[in-house]
Formats: C-alpha cells, sequence, structure tokens
C-alpha cells in the first residue's frame, strides 16, 4: 500500500474552477494524512526529498522531471481523467460525480495486464462490442496540443499520416477530442473502419471497447490489447479483452475512491 503521508499533490496554476475544485479535495485528504501539496511550484516539487513520491498530471512544463524520474527509476504517479466512465469527450456511457480518473505509479497509462477480478468491471455496466474484423478507412485520432508538448511530439498527425501513406492507400480519417464535444461521435467514425491510429488518446481504449482494433504508442493502455507498429497496419489484432478490461476497472478510481483509502489500498497493484 503507498502511504498518502509519503505522496506530494502537484497542484497546477491557472486551472479551471471545476478542476481546482478536485485537486484541493483530494489535497485536503493528503494534508490529513500527512502527505505534502505544492501549488504551482515546479521548484519545489523539482527538490521533493526522494521518499516522496510526486504526482502529477498532463502538465507540459513538468516533461523534463517526469522524464528525470523515469530514467533514475524514482517512484511517481500519473493521473488523468479515467479509461471508462469519464465525463468529458467519451463516447462511453459517462459517470456520475465527477466521473472517474487513472492513477498509475510510474506510467502514464496502464502498461501491464495483471490478474484481477471482474466485479469493478461488470460495476461500470459498459457493453463491449464483437471486435469488427473487416473495414476500409482508417481513423486517426490526433492529440491535442496540450499532450503534443507534454510528450515532445509536436507535428505527430503529419508524420503518422505521411507514414500510412506510404504504407496503405487505405482512406484516412482524421478526429480530435474537439468533434466528440460538437457531436460528431467517435463510434459514427468507427464504423466500418479497418482500425484507429492514435499516440495514447483514450480514443483507442474506447475504440477496443467498442470493437475496432488499434494501433499505439507503447505508453498507451491499448498497446497491450493493440499494436505498436505502423508496418503490420494491414494485420490488426484482436484478442481476448476480459483480463485487460478487468485490468483497467482496477486502475480508475471516482472521487470517493480518491478520499476514502481506497486508491491507496489498491494503488501498489495496479500494472
Amino acid at each position: 500500500m503507498i502511504e498518502p503521508a509519503k505522496v506530494c499533490l502537484f497542484i497546477p496554476g491557472h486551472l479551471k474552477k471545476f478542476k481546482l475544485a478536485l485537486f484541493e479535495r483530494i489535497g485536503t485528504t493528503i494534508k490529513a494524512a500527512g502527505g505534502q501539496v505544492i501549488k504551482g511550484d515546479i521548484k519545489a516539487l523539482s527538490v521533493l526529498p526522494s521518499d516522496i513520491a510526486p504526482i502529477v498530471g498532463c502538465t507540459p512544463e513538468l516533461a523534463p522531471l517526469i522524464e528525470a524520474w523515469r530514467s533514475t527509476g524514482r517512484r511517481w504517479i500519473y493521473w488523468d481523467r479515467g479509461y471508462a466512465r469519464r465525463v468529458f469527450a467519451t463516447d462511453l456511457p459517462t459517470g456520475a460525480d465527477g466521473g472517474f480518473y487513472r492513477w498509475h505509479v510510474g506510467a502514464f497509462q496502464m502498461q501491464a495486464v495483471k490478474p484481477q477480478p471482474d466485479d469493478r468491471w461488470r460495476a461500470l455496466s459498459t457493453d463491449v462490442r464483437p471486435w469488427q474484423r473487416t473495414g476500409r478507412h482508417i481513423v486517426v485520432a490526433e492529440p491535442s496540443e496540450t499532450y503534443e508538448r507534454f510528450h515532445g511530439i509536436e507535428g505527430w498527425t503529419a508524420k503518422t499520416v505521411k507514414r500510412l501513406n506510404e504504407l496503405t492507400d487505405r482512406p484516412l480519417l482524421i478526429r480530435n477530442k474537439e468533434m466528440q464535444r460538437s457531436g460528431r461521435k467517435l463510434h459514427e467514425d468507427l464504423k466500418d473502419a479497418h482500425c484507429l491510429v492514435a499516440h495514447g488518446s483514450n480514443a483507442a481504449v474506447e475504440a477496443v471497447i467498442m470493437g475496432c482494433p488499434v494501433f499505439v504508442h507503447q505508453d498507451s493502455a491499448a498497446s497491450l490489447v493493440g499494436r505498436c507498429d505502423l508496418a503490420r497496419i494491414e494485420a490488426p489484432l484482436y484478442p481476448e479483452r476480459q483480463p485487460w478490461l478487468n485490468a483497467l476497472a482496477y486502475s480508475q478510481f471516482d472521487e470517493r475512491e480518491l478520499v476514502d483509502g481506497t486508491l491507496w489500498r489498491l494503488l501498489d497493484g495496479i500494472g
């Protein structure tokens, strides 16, 4: 079990009001358990004692620090919106009371399928569609500018489209997360699709749940049930998904679980 007394939550500056409120509620819980909270001070974050695990999200200014932590093997924790039953920019059923958030130790997304029971997945009541094994076009999920800066992949879409055009004559359909908000749903673009290509967008996780195979970066949780090599674009994978789904559900928590101790009890066992 990770002790909340041995963590430090980083709260970025310039958060929207509803996001700041969530950060502060979690921070209050951490401080009550003896942990720390740092608001906007990256320098203070960089000099934390080595026995304190920093908790960070998708903040581009933190990219050099995270790279250093990854290279030295320091323990750090990443959190972001969840895989299923989240609230924003999703084509799956949404969650209640803020939805779910994914938490991982030393990784941006789930990196192993550890054996887990199916109780948490069943509780999400999210339909899993059969694999679609025929299709013509390829959907390319464009990362946001913030995501590109955070992961150092500026120009990813143009490079990926160029590579795909060298590998296949299949038509490409480019989409970004704003399309979901404006009414163009992911499942509509995935209909009769050969596959979806993404870097680490949660659209890849949703595509797998909706039965569309994926090609992604290895940092994506969907890499565990998809491919990472675009050279294999004509040979998608269609693996058994239930163990992966069970593990996903044990990698995300609603707000109640973020403050009642469930998060800390389960976090060490997450892949």
